[in-house]
């Protein structure tokens, strides 16, 4: 099996190629992987969310045998999202896993600053009017917001490598 991935702001290519070198696994971006990987090869693809599908995986489907797919977004992991997630993206037969990556918002363009924005108003209003009675995650969770930040970590990429190891051992790798 190999990670094919799309990237905007670098959080999915982050764990792409942490999955990629714990996994001993082959990473590809989206974008050369048409060329790279042979026809029939086990691909799990991994896609930065917007507005709750995950970018490329239309392509993915038509172009790979998907084995697996993960969406890496801005919220935290939560039964919601996992619910968006199988609704807006249409995967036959492959797991779908779900991972919180980050915000840069000094590196999209203007117009998803926008959106995101718009997208978050009522949280980020909701947080300042609570002012100082917020909890120390309600603080950190308005600074990212605003600011952007991180989540990725090694230790959230558990349940995807748990999985890639039963995969294997069902599987022949290429």
């Amino acid at each position: 099996m190999v990670i094919v991935y799309r990237s905007n702001t670098g959080f999915t290519r982050e764990y792409a190629e942490m999955l990629g070198k714990a996994e001993k696994m082959k990473v590809f971006r989206l974008s050369e992987a048409g060329e790279k990987v042979p026809d029939g090869t086990p691909v799990f693809y991994m896609g930065p969310l917007m507005a709750g599908h995950i970018a490329g995986v239309d392509r993915a489907v038509k172009q790979f045998n998907l084995r697996g797919v993960c969406g890496v977004g801005m919220s935290p992991p939560s039964p919601q999202v996992s619910e968006v997630l199988a609704k807006a993206n249409y995967v036959p037969g492959a797991p779908m896993f779900y991972l919180q990556g980050g915000w840069a918002p000094k590196q999209v363009s203007w117009l998803k600053r926008r959106m995101v924005g718009m997208a978050t108003r009522s949280i980020r209003e909701a947080l300042r009017d609570k002012g100082g009675r917020r909890t120390p995650e309600e603080n950190r969770q308005l600074d990212f917001l605003v600011h952007g930040g991180s989540f990725v970590a090694f230790e959230n990429l558990e349940a995807i490598r748990k999985w890639i190891k039963g995969e294997s051992a069902g599987h022949a790798a290429p």
